[in-house]
């Protein structure tokens, strides 16, 4: 029998900037005890000048190693519920040496708005990726070797560029 480990959890990287070249910037990995399914993740960025900016979300089939990450609070929707396993992460830096690339499940442009705009609507722009209505279903990560993320590509970071970035999912236990 399948046991629920409170269904669905949330974690957010707010306002953090990334390094001058980055590749994942906030990914979320599984683990040994649950399978993860990865229900939608976002994005919303802010730089110096109006722009639109080359983002995708890959998936890795072994982990990130080394650079500088910030484990992120993961919120329960259910507070009852016990603590997720998944790992949750923000990375800061581009010295961290990514994982093997499985394929990216998602790409495209993501509009990111000015920092002090002038004759425009301020504040942040984004995309949220809902897994289950893009593709019919969660993308899942079956053990902790495995994680999704929102990645730049090694592109030069844009002058200002700070990133809000999100993650929806739940876990079940393995059997």
């Amino acid at each position: 029998m399948i046991k629920y480990n409170e269904p669905f959890r949330y974690a957010t990287a707010s306002g953090f900037t990334p390094g001058a070249t980055p590749e994942d910037v906030f990914t979320i990995s599984g683990n040994s005890i649950t399978n993860v399914y990865v229900c939608a993740m976002g994005i919303s960025t802010v730089q110096t000048v109006d722009n639109f900016e080359p983002w995708a979300i890959v998936k890795r089939s072994t982990p990130n190693i080394g650079g500088i990450s910030i484990s992120l609070q993961q919120t329960p929707f259910n507070s009852n519920g016990p603590a997720a396993n998944a790992t949750v992460l923000q990375y800061t830096t581009t010295a961290v040496t990514d994982g093997t690339l499985q394929g990216s499940v998602w790409a495209g442009y993501v509009m990111s708005n000015d920092q002090a705009p002038t004759n425009d609507v301020a504040g942040y722009s984004g995309v949220e990726i809902d897994f289950e209505k893009l593709y019919g279903a969660p993308i899942v990560l079956l053990s902790a070797n495995e994680s999704l993320g929102w990645n730049f590509n090694g592109n030069v970071k844009p002058a200002g560029l700070t990133v809000i970035a999100w993650v929806t999912w739940y876990e079940l236990y393995k059997v």
